[in-house]
């Protein structure tokens, strides 16, 4: 699998999950970003950033954070969409969202 995005847990536990490249090729990188943004300010995500200025990983890492394990084992249909939308909008092949470290 050429695409995939892994997750790491605040206890250090890790999930692995390979997407499709069709599914990629079906969202333009412009409308991931805005799915993004979307979805952080329907879950009513704040801006961790005390300049104001609100940076795409940090939301990617809000919105992760604002998953439960159980969402992870198996994936949820909701997980599974963020995953798609996250990796599309930083145009990586793979992504690791590491939220022990609140690191991409």
């Amino acid at each position: 699998m050429d695409h995939e995005v892994s997750v790491v847990l605040k206890n250090g536990e890790r999930f692995n999950f390979p997407i499709a490249a069709g599914e990629l090729a079906a969202i333009e990188s412009a409308a991931a970003r805005h799915w993004i943004g979307e979805e952080f300010a329907k879950a009513g995500l704040e801006n961790p950033n005390p300049m104001g200025k609100m940076l795409l990983v940090d939301q990617i890492l809000l919105l992760a954070a604002n998953f439960k394990a159980a969402d992870f084992h198996p994936a949820t249909p909701e997980l599974h969409r963020f995953m798609v939308n996250a990796l599309k909008a930083m145009a990586r092949p793979t992504l690791t969202i590491d939220l022990a470290a609140y690191k991409l």
